[in-house]
């Protein structure tokens, strides 16, 4: 779903019913307030474009200035009884498929769309569309109101709302498991994994490291008024390209010369694909390896800082 069609969903539910009304600064306020940032003007040119439309039966009242605007009946389901067959697939599978890409308080401004999709879909009695509704199906799914479902809500909704959260975060400390309080995380970004979903965040003022952690090493969840702090020049695909952060990591042929190599580092697991060692030097070996550029593989480079000297690829010689 495009930000300008949510946005305009969300406009058409701020709008009252006559004899009530709104100015488009008011209603500019109220988007402000549901954390869609834009200017008058867009607002404006929204409205205009939503009653020229003629599906909202939109109107402005012009007697006095500014304009005040209303419905004359409910705009949303007048909306909604214009949704096609396919639009109505679209939102049905994207609702069971990936919902939980967005926060709650979007999902909620969005229930009575859904709810009109599924009744086109079933006045439709389309045996394609039957047919794609039963046999599309997204495991595993976890049911409703789980403990899960609820800290996951909560950390979307707090990246949504731009608040700083307290929480619960796992640590492993001198090889001991613990849950920590941080009474500031920072929420930054979010990406999702095959082995899970991860925040990226800051987890206190004093501490500008971003941190990517595992939502299930997150709990206790409870927002702040405080609001989030971005950091300079901060980008996610910046980040993601910087830590590996990939769902599926390229392999890459890695070249590197161990110096100075003693029996414990010879023997330490080099990660990847048939690696091997041949003398490079006097002084020092050479090793291949065919490896996913992966968090596994950038921690062992990090391990062997000072060891290792990256010979191939390029990327990695710069990165």
């Amino acid at each position: 779903m495009s930000k300008k069609l949510l946005r305009q969903l969300t406009l058409a539910r701020c709008v009252p019913y006559r004899p009530y009304k709104l100015t488009a600064r008011q209603l500019q306020e109220k988007l402000e307030e549901e954390g869609i940032q834009v200017s008058l003007r867009t607002v404006q040119r929204d409205l205009e474009e939503m009653s020229g439309m003629g599906l909202f039966d939109l109107t402005s009242d012009d007697r006095s200035k500014p304009h005040g605007w209303c419905f004359e009946r409910n705009g949303l389901n007048d909306f909604a009884n214009f949704m096609p067959l396919g639009l109505a697939m679209a939102l049905k599978t994207w609702n069971d498929q990936a919902a939980d890409l967005l926060p709650a308080s979007v999902l909620n401004e969005l229930n009575p769309i859904i709810d009109k999709a599924n009744q086109v879909i079933s006045d439709s009695q389309s045996e394609l569309a039957g047919r794609w509704m039963e046999n599309v199906v997204r495991l595993p799914k976890p049911f409703a109101g789980s403990p899960e479902i609820r800290r996951s809500t909560t950390i979307r909704d707090a990246l949504w709302r731009g608040r700083k959260f307290s929480a619960e975060i796992r640590r492993v400390i001198k090889g001991r498991t613990v849950w920590l309080r941080y009474e500031q995380v920072n929420p930054l970004g979010i990406v999702g994994r095959k082995d899970g979903t991860m925040l990226l965040c800051t987890v206190s003022d004093m501490d500008p490291k971003i941190y990517g952690i595992s939502f299930e090493h997150i709990k206790e969840v409870e927002l702040t008024a405080r609001p989030v702090t971005q950091p300079r020049d901060f980008s996610v695909n910046k980040l993601i390209r910087e830590k590996g952060y990939h769902e599926e990591a390229d392999t890459i042929q890695f070249v590197g010369r161990i110096t100075s190599p003693n029996r414990a580092i010879i023997e330490t697991a080099i990660p990847g694909n048939n690696p091997r060692l041949t003398r490079y030097d006097k002084q020092s070996m050479m090793v291949e390896t065919e490896v996913k550029d992966s968090p596994e593989f950038r921690r062992w480079l990090t391990d062997m800082a000072g060891k290792v000297e990256i010979l191939a690829p390029e990327s990695l010689k710069n990165s």
